[in-house]
């Protein structure tokens, strides 16, 4: 009955608050591949004190949210259930929506989905891989991370190798900060695949005028820190760059930082 639900009648995941607290403006959290919403709890503690809405989501096949094998977890089907999770928090105002990584993909498209639904779009860590520069060190950092993703996602669909699983493990939690199991191991090469690797969020940012602060860390290996605004093109007045000295994980550096952000964007 799920797959008849939710693949033929086409109806949306109801996706797994990890947090939902407090009173106000919405404030919406969504986390990067391979993590789930408890990467944003010193964020979320950071604002504890602030009149606002504090709504985390675990994305589809992560964290205790639906982890259905036939999906594609493309950019569309992730942003699907983030739209919908929106929707049923019965708010009467937009979000300001924050993501970090692949969730900053998710959070542009759902932008321009459903542009009625986000005032203010705050983006940590954006892996954004086109548009960029032609110089020999991007395409030699964009060569380098293509392999690498090539390799990931050539283990296949299954977890069964456990020594390239236990490599991948701790590869990711060391230099990404990511984790896998079983149980979220094909929505992670799929999402990697065909969210990721399969981007259209310069085509998605270009379409989109929601005022947006995207911060980059200067320690961050999987991130290239391009010139935004040149990258995006002349539609670009609404875009505010920053760079921390940080890396790929919300530090507690960053966190206090994205507070600082998240406060200044609900005043608008």
């Amino acid at each position: 009955m799920g797959k008849f639900w939710h693949k033929t009648l086409r109806q949306p995941f109801t996706l797994k608050r990890t947090f939902d607290t407090g009173e106000g403006d919405p404030v919406i959290f969504l986390h990067g591949i391979g993590r789930t919403a408890s990467v944003w709890q010193h964020v979320i503690e950071g604002l504890s004190d602030s009149a606002l809405r504090l709504v985390a989501f675990d994305l589809l096949g992560f964290g205790a949210s639906p982890k259905p094998q036939w999906l594609e977890y493309n950019v569309d089907q992730h942003a699907s259930a983030v739209i919908a999770g929106i929707e049923r928090l019965g708010v009467s105002q937009p979000v300001i929506l924050v993501g970090h990584s692949m969730g900053c993909l998710v959070s542009v498209r759902v932008a321009r989905r459903r542009p009625d639904l986000v005032k203010h779009l705050v983006l940590y860590e954006m892996p954004l891989y086109e548009g960029l520069p032609e110089t020999k060190r991007y395409k030699l950092r964009l060569d380098l991370y293509r392999k690498f993703y090539e390799k990931v996602i050539a283990y296949g669909p299954t977890f069964d190798d456990k020594k390239k699983m236990r490599m991948v493990e701790r590869f990711g939690r060391k230099v990404i900060g990511f984790e896998v199991t079983p149980e979220t191991w094909l929505p992670f090469i799929k999402s990697l695949e065909n969210t990721i690797m399969k981007q259209a969020a310069v085509e998605d940012i270009q379409e989109i005028d929601t005022p947006m602060d995207a911060i980059y860390g200067t320690f961050d290996m999987f991130v290239i820190r391009g010139n935004l605004q040149q990258t995006i093109g002349t539609n670009s007045d609404h875009i505010v760059s920053h760079k921390l000295r940080v890396g790929h994980v919300i530090s507690v550096r960053a966190s206090r930082f994205l507070v600082e952000r998240i406060k200044s964007a609900v005043v608008g």
